[in-house]
Parts: C-alpha cells; sequence; structure tokens
C-alpha cells in the first residue's frame, strides 16, 4: 500500500545541513494498522509527513497504492492526497466553525456539492460518536471529543490510508484508549490502512499490527508487534518496551540466594500463555518450579507473557524442563543454568 525506497531528507538553513530521514526503506501493507516509534528527534514526523509529500524528500521515492507521488504534478498531488487522510496531535480545527462545519471542510475543498455534504458528515459524525455535537464548536468539546472530530474530518474523503501524527499524546490515558478503540473499528470497518505516529509503546501495544522503531532519522528495528516485545534487538527498543511491561531486571544478590538450579525466562505467544503450563510442566516432567516473577498481557489480540522461573536440580532436569516447555511452544532462555553458569 505504501512504499518508501531509499527515502532521505536533508533540511539546509544558514547554519548549514540536517539529515532527519536517512536512507529509509519501508514497506506498509494495505489494511494494517502499522505503528511508527521514537523519541522526540527520531524523524517520525517527517516521516510521517513523507507519506502525502508534505515534505518532499531529498531522495528517494514515496509511493501509495500503484502511484508514485514524487512524479506528479502539483494538481495531482492535490487530488491523490485527497486519499490520504490525516489527523494531528492537537487537532488543527477551525474554532470559528461547528464540528459539522469542520468535518465538511474536506467536502467544500473537493468540490462536492453542498447538497451532498449533510449525509456524509451524519455518516461521519455517528462512525465517531458524535452525532449530538454537530451545533458545537470546539471550544465547548472535551479534548477527546475534539480528536473525533478531525478523525472524522480525516475521513471525509473517503480515503485509503489515514495517517495519525501523534493523536493521542495530547490526551488523557482512558481518552487515548477510546481514541485507539476507535481507530481501531474504523480499520475494520473500512478496511482502512493505518499509521500511527507516536513515542508512547502502549498505543503500539494496544493496537498495531507491526511496528518500526527509529533513531536518528532511521529504522533501527520493524517486526511484528509480537516479535518485537520477544525479541528486541536494540537498547532503545527494550527501553520502549519497559514503559509497558515494567523493569524486568531481578536483583543478582536474590538469584545467588536462590542456591544451584537453573533460572529461566519463559516467553508465551498465544495460545501457549496458558496459566496451567507450568502446573502440567511440574505434572508431567516431575520438576520443581518456583515462580520469580512474570506477566500476561494482550498484544492487539494476541496474548503475550513472559515468566521468570527458578528450576532447582541437576543440567538433566533442567534440560528435561526446556525440552517440554519448547515443545508446547514456549520460547526459553537460560539467564543461569543448573550448574550455576552465566547467561546463554
Amino acid at each position: 500500500m505504501i512504499t518508501l525506497s531509499n527515502v532521505v531528507k536533508v533540511f539546509k538553513n544558514r547554519f548549514g545541513s540536517f539529515t532527519a530521514l536517512d536512507g529509509i526503506d519501508l514497506s506498509i501493507q494495505k489494511g494494517e494498522i502499522f505503528g511508527i516509534i521514537g523519541y522526540s528527534g527520531a524523524g517520525k514526523s517527517t516521516l510521517v509527513r513523507m507519506m502525502n509529500l508534505l515534505e518532499t524528500p531529498t531522495s528517494g521515492d514515496v509511493t501509495v497504492g500503484d502511484t508514485n507521488l514524487n512524479s506528479l504534478s502539483s494538481k495531482d498531488l492535490r487530488r491523490a492526497r485527497r486519499k490520504i487522510g490525516m489527523v494531528f496531535q492537537h487537532f488543527n480545527l477551525l474554532w470559528s466553525r461547528t464540528v459539522y462545519d469542520n468535518v465538511a471542510l474536506p467536502l467544500e475543498i473537493a468540490g462536492v456539492p453542498k447538497s451532498e455534504h449533510a449525509a456524509k458528515v451524519n455518516e461521519l459524525l455517528s462512525l465517531v460518536g458524535l452525532s449530538d455535537k454537530a451545533d458545537l464548536y470546539p471550544a465547548q468539546l472535551s479534548g477527546g471529543q475534539k480528536q473525533r472530530v478531525g478523525i472524522a474530518r480525516a475521513l471525509a474523503n473517503d480515503p485509503d490510508v489515514l495517517l495519525c501524527d501523534e493523536a493521542t499524546s495530547a490526551l488523557d490515558p482512558k481518552t487515548t484508549d477510546s481514541i485507539l478503540e476507535l481507530l481501531k473499528e474504523i480499520n475494520r470497518k473500512l478496511s482502512l490502512t493505518v499509521i500511527l505516529i507516536t513515542h508512547e509503546m502502549h498505543v503500539i501495544e494496544k493496537i498495531c499490527d507491526r511496528v518500526a522503531v527509529m533513531e536518528s532519522g532511521r529504522v533501527i528495528e520493524m517486526g511484528s508487534v509480537v516479535d518485537i516485545f520477544s525479541n528486541p534487538k536494540t537498547t532503545t527498543t527494550r527501553e520502549f518496551i519497559s514503559q509497558v511491561a515494567g523493569d524486568e531486571h531481578i536483583d543478582a544478590e536474590f538469584l545467588q540466594n536462590l542456591g544451584q538450579g537453573a533460572i529461566l525466562r519463559c516467553t508465551f505467544v498465544g495460545g501457549s500463555a496458558s496459566q496451567t503450563m507450568v502446573t502440567s510442566l511440574v505434572r508431567e516432567v516431575g520438576v520443581e518450579v518456583n515462580i520469580l516473577q512474570g506477566q500476561i498481557k494482550r498484544l492487539k489480540d494476541i496474548a503475550f507473557g513472559t515468566l521468570y522461573v527458578h528450576i532447582p536440580g541437576n543440567v538433566d532436569i533442567e534440560a528435561q524442563a526446556i525440552a517440554y516447555l519448547k515443545k508446547n511452544g514456549v520460547k526459553v532462555d537460560i539467564l543461569r543454568g543448573a550448574e550455576g553458569g552465566g547467561q546463554a
């Protein structure tokens, strides 16, 4: 649906130049919810503005659907942008216009006859849960309601893609969850491709199918949300995961006091995230298991959990336990072997 090929963006001023994007290669599939996460200055907002060419790449190609946006004339680019809706962090509503008129604005700009506005605007206000707010002004709305108006306005021209640039950053946690559920519903009902730019891992965890992690203008890690959570490869990614998973560090002195035996980090995904797994391990393999710490959460619609366990015994008992867990779909990392060795 969206492909960026070796995209570079260099900003120049009287002090010199700054590379905001450095060789971005990215492919987003039709109908998926794709997250892009990174700290401030990582290049996230510049990247999302490349997807509708609000920022022109210094080099590289941007393709949406079958159309290379770089090759379009100004007139054709304006027409193509109508199929790429955008939702902003601070809503960008016109304060002198009612909710109804804000949602109708893209229809006016596109030259849609005014007689056709009412049906479309009322349909969108119903979709975002604001049918009773049509005659109010933005100043009379809560932050979440303002963002719902922004989403309805972004959908006015029936876009194929919805770009959300930090769309929940100005909202409280409860309102954030309600907006994310709305975006998830819109994705499902309209088969819309949704791209979320954020610095909050909770947003990624809640609704995204895949995620790209950015740092210093580059994509440093990309994959399914489950894969990124279960096997983060970079320090930045691990820091973001700790936002929602907490610090999984186990004190070394505490581990030492446990005595002999293996320390395992077990990662459960999907059906393997069963609370009966440890019980089955004890019953069927005949090993002792001390649970040290753990958690189970949902990544969109998939259960994901981590469990740290201590298995007293020798290397044979350790091997039997690991073999049983892996046979049942559990990923096992050996933090300490049964004979007291280091990490593996």
